[in-house]
């Protein structure tokens, strides 16, 4: 039996007027108080009350905690309503799950030889991890001691010499925690560049649907860390032949490696209304979920066009870089014809 406290995600709805408020209670194997909070809510302002367990270990997630309260100790006395819709639940709409995976079509090889690059750049890096650990470790003590800018990311970098000879360096980087969250392996580092590689050269021609999406992941994985924001320009996500369940496969795939906060999707409705339908299916309404704040936040957001065709895909900065073509978001066989291109953003 384990003696570790339990963790449990919940929401409730300010009774006012509806706004979702998101809080992680905390029970332990064997006492547990009962009480509750007296919260503002951050949308209208009005106080109302909670009733959870242990109120003073419980923690509320973006809105202000008024007043804690123990029920055998006074209990709540004021006037505030109580939630009544209260939801406990597992669910992570906005999870990322990026990953770069070797063993799919590389984005990086050596301009001179031609050769694949990237399981060179992660046997480099294995090679280097106790290294990399051991000073990150010392950075995030650093960190943790001293007044630093806030930091999103843990960058890396290994040379990579090609069978050729030819001498590059590779760009790792991964997520920055400053709590226990021990330093991820190679594998779960996100590659971002290798130099002396021409995307262009490699990414534009005639490629298959399944090699386009390969890329695309790989794009993702160097553009979240290379510039401000990413552009998705589809008018179709999946496609009409395909059972609910594989159009649902594919939105996960597509979700799971973005970012919400960096991301700009455009879509035409009906691949809303799609996604919405085979979610339905599935067993979640979009609705309901968007009603506790427990959406996608990328379908929460999304934006709406109707007149377009173009497939493009960007990543935006002080440049831009572009990857864009007659594929539609979906894996396959078909041939599809591609263009990479970089460009200022002015």
């Amino acid at each position: 039996m384990s003696f570790d406290a339990k963790q449990t995600q919940h929401v409730a709805k300010c009774p006012a007027c509806g706004a979702p408020h998101h809080y992680v209670e905390v029970k332990f194997p064997i006492e547990n108080d009962r009480g509750g909070w007296e919260v503002s809510c951050h949308k209208c302002g009005k106080p109302f009350t909670i009733s959870l367990r242990n109120p003073e270990e419980s923690l509320g997630r973006n809105f202000k905690i008024l007043k804690r309260f123990d029920d055998e100790i006074g209990g709540y006395q004021g006037s505030a309503p109580p939630a009544i819709e209260v939801v406990e639940h597992s669910l992570d709409m906005n999870d990322h799950r990026l990953r770069y995976d070797y063993t799919r079509s590389p984005i990086y090889r050596c301009t001179q030889s031609g050769i694949d690059l990237e399981k060179a750049a992660l046997g480099q890096l294995e090679s280097h991890l106790s290294a990399v650990h051991s000073q990150f470790y010392n950075a995030r003590n650093y960190i943790l001691a001293s007044k630093v800018p806030e930091l999103e990311n843990v960058v890396v970098t290994v040379p990579v010499q090609c069978r050729c000879g030819s001498p590059h360096n590779a760009i790792f980087y991964f997520r920055l925690f400053l709590n226990e969250t021990p330093a991820p392996s190679a594998s779960e580092m996100l590659l971002a560049n290798v130099d002396g590689a021409s995307l262009e050269d490699e990414l534009t021609g005639i490629h298959s649907k399944s090699l386009m999406m390969d890329a695309l992941q790989k794009l993702i994985a160097r553009w979240r860390l290379k510039f401000d924001q990413i552009v998705i320009a589809s008018p179709f996500i999946a496609h009409q032949y395909m059972s609910k369940e594989k159009k649902l496969e594919v939105w996960e795939w597509l979700l799971g490696i973005l970012d919400p906060q960096r991301t700009l999707f455009i879509t035409r409705s009906n691949s809303y209304k799609d996604y919405k339908t085979a979610l339905l299916d599935s067993g979640l309404d979009h609705d309901m979920l968007a009603s506790f704040g427990l959406e996608s936040r990328i379908i929460g957001a999304g934006t709406k066009k109707q007149d377009f065709h173009a497939k493009v895909y960007i990543g935006v900065g002080e440049t831009c870089e572009i990857l864009s073509g007659s594929a539609n978001l979906v894996p396959g066989k078909s041939m599809e014809n591609a263009s990479f291109s970089t460009m200022d953003r002015g």
